[in-house]
């Protein structure tokens, strides 16, 4: 039988979030702490660069925001430029996930989350604003496209009992996998044409808002940390 009740992926408001926008312009002082927050995740990475622009995208760029969304502040860049024996992509997404465990920033109380993409590649993404240029690149819409509530409650509860399962194992790799796996089937979805709207998306923001993905996270750093000691 298919769980049919799920935390809402998405929120349905009228305005902007009033914490960081001022009606469509991007408060002053947001802008500038982002802006701090980008050039200071560069030069932890350590890496030289060439920047094309500094963007924000999600749910705090559109009227989907909910209380669990954060600032997903973009660093756009021209992996070509970056001399380096490692992939570019890997070596940006561990300086990334390096940065967030030693940093636990915040706008008004929103988590910002940072990425450094391709250019070439970019997310799809119903808002874009470019906080380096300090206009929009893509203007959301209230309406939010109709999403197949069925499909989506199916997924939820498949994707429900695999991290359930890989809990249950109590094994380090195996939780490791599962929730790679689903960061893997999100990103995926990001790069449909459906981007934040599509069903991989709209399934980990509904995990994350339940807390599941919060809780699996805990668990494996639990069970790395007991894996170390003795």
């Amino acid at each position: 039988m298919i769980q049919t009740e799920y935390a809402e992926p998405i929120g349905r408001n009228t305005v902007l979030n009033p914490k960081i926008w001022d009606h469509d312009h991007l408060k002053p002082d947001v802008r500038g702490a982002l802006l701090r927050i980008a050039e200071d995740f560069l030069e932890f990475v350590e890496v030289p660069v060439d920047v094309r622009d500094i963007v924000i995208t999600g749910g705090n760029v559109n009227y989907t925001y909910t209380k669990n969304s954060d600032i997903d502040l973009h660093i756009v860049a021209d992996f070509d430029s970056v001399r380096c024996e490692r992939e570019t992509a890997e070596l940006f997404d561990s300086k990334r996930l390096l940065y967030k465990r030693q940093h636990q920033l915040e706008i008004y109380g929103i988590p910002v989350e940072l990425y450094i993409e391709d250019h070439r590649t970019p997310g799809v993404t119903a808002g874009m604003f470019s906080i380096s240029q300090d206009r929009w690149l893509r203007k959301p819409s209230r309406d939010v496209p109709k999403i197949d509530e069925q499909e989506l409650a199916h997924w939820i509860a498949v994707w429900q009992k695999i991290l359930r399962r890989a809990t249950m194992t109590g094994d380090l790799e195996v939780c490791r996998k599962a929730l790679k796996l689903l960061r893997t089937y999100r990103k995926k979805g990001l790069a449909t044409a459906a981007g934040e709207f599509s069903t991989p998306n709209l399934v980990y923001k509904s995990l994350r808002n339940d807390q599941v993905i919060d809780g699996m996270t805990r668990l494996i750093d639990r069970l790395h940390d007991q894996e170390l000691s003795i």
